[in-house]
């Protein structure tokens, strides 16, 4: 066993040995892989670690084959990312989804209403993020859950601005996120991306509950204070939603057409211009000759290299 292995790392391993189904085993196999340091020392345990995640999938999918079910809830990634939402019993998540989405799930004043996912498509402009809404955090809730935080692009965490409880609610979702090696504070390692959402800003006591959180927990989140019920920053809220994914929209332009944007393909910032033609085919990363350029920075159809940092709105022409 490699020294200087977290203490983390041996709760999470405690955890896999006691895990009983082959969903909560490949969930903290995965934990297990996230807290390991990454060094030399440790090159020989990840690759064992990845064998075993491998090993694992497959079992879970003979295993789904032959049952036809799977008492583990997972949602297939969609769209430009997936923002999945965070939160406690009644702090507006269904309602969230409903107005994001313009879906119609179960909205009720008493908790527990969503017991698995419930998924929908929020337009932003010309592209589509997908929505999960997800069951309340809890003790003792289904590692699946946890799962699904782990490995969203981002993170809404929906609290109730008009209970005189919000600081509670942050430290409680806080603690539970910490339990699972979930790390929200931009400080810790493997920090989650996320959005803190103040709900319920059409209460009178929302106003002063929220300027007291946002005052003990100055400069440490980024926070958006919202309503589902008057729409209070629900446009804001989805340009930040776009804006914390960290991705760019680039559009293709066939040979001899003229310029036009729709159908963009999604790529994280920073990609550049063979990453781009990758993403189409790999045959245009093996073939590509040359590329054209059109944006609003200056480029007319001039030629670019194939290491060019491409920006949102970039719009290119391959020669391959």
């Amino acid at each position: 066993m490699p020294a200087n292995l977290p203490p983390q790392y041996f709760e999470v391993e405690k955890k896999y040995r006691e895990a009983k189904t082959l969903q909560e085993k490949l969930f903290y196999l995965q934990e297990l892989l996230a807290v390991i340091p990454k060094h030399k020392g440790t090159e020989k345990l990840q690759a064992e670690l990845k064998a075993k995640i491998s090993k694992t999938k497959e079992l879970m999918e003979k295993s789904k084959k032959s049952t036809g079910s799977t008492a583990w809830y997972q949602v297939e990634r969609q769209g430009a990312g997936q923002v999945v939402l965070v939160g406690l019993p009644n702090c507006g998540k269904s309602s969230l989804l409903n107005i994001l989405t313009r879906t119609n799930v179960e909205v009720a004043p008493y908790p527990f209403t969503t017991t698995s996912f419930q998924v929908g498509m929020m337009e932003y402009e010309d592209i589509k993020i997908q929505i999960v809404d997800t069951p309340p955090v809890s003790e003792g809730a289904p590692a699946w859950l946890y799962a699904a935080f782990r490995f969203a692009d981002l993170l809404l965490i929906l609290l109730d601005a008009s209970s005189d409880n919000l600081l509670e609610q942050m430290e409680i979702i806080k603690k539970e996120l910490d339990s699972r090696n979930i790390f929200i504070e931009r400080e810790k390692p493997e920090f989650r991306n996320n959005l803190i959402l103040l709900n319920k800003m059409d209460i009178n006591k929302s106003e002063e509950n929220s300027e007291i959180f946002l005052e003990f927990y100055e400069g440490k989140f980024n926070v958006l204070k919202i309503s589902t019920k008057t729409g209070l920053n629900i446009e804001t809220l989805k340009q930040k939603i776009f804006e914390n994914l960290n991705i760019i929209r680039v559009y293709t332009k066939k040979i001899g057409q003229p310029v036009e944007r729709k159908d963009p393909i999604v790529l994280k910032i920073g990609a550049t211009v063979i990453e781009a033609a990758e993403h189409i085919h790999k045959d245009f990363k093996k073939n590509l000759k040359y590329t054209r350029l059109w944006n609003a920075r200056g480029y007319n159809g001039q030629r670019v290299e194939k290491n060019y940092i491409l920006q949102d709105g970039d719009i290119v022409e391959f020669h391959v």
